[in-house]
């Protein structure tokens, strides 16, 4: 199930990017604390670089929701490092690239805790 909802994050429609974004959330605010589903927040870091607009701009929006979800202390601090740099990274990206700035700058108020 994990799978078919991450697969759904590249849809072309903003609307369900979204709302799977906060499904992913929800579920990262029960797993992650559990140290479960370890690889969600390094695959979505990782996806925010993508070259697919669809698939960077549904990570950016779903680390927005996982930060505001989680406590700081809910995530190691490599992953808050992770998090940070993807956002960071995307704020100063391409000047063409507006739209991932913008949802990196959304996000990052939620972020600025984790960062030490």
């Amino acid at each position: 199930m994990k799978v078919a909802i991450l697969a759904t994050l590249a849809s072309p429609k903003s609307l369900v990017r979204r709302q799977i974004a906060q499904i992913l959330s929800a579920i990262a605010s029960i797993e992650v604390p559990r140290k479960e589903w370890g690889d969600l927040i390094p695959s979505l870091c990782t996806n925010a670089k993508n070259n697919e607009l669809n698939i960077r701009l549904a990570s950016l929006t779903t680390l927005g929701y996982i930060c505001d979800e989680l406590d700081t202390k809910d995530i190691e601090d490599p992953l808050k490092n992770q998090i940070i740099g993807a956002l960071i990274e995307n704020i100063s990206a391409a000047p063409d690239a507006l739209e991932p700035t913008k949802l990196a700058i959304k996000a990052l108020p939620n972020a600025i805790p984790y960062a030490n």
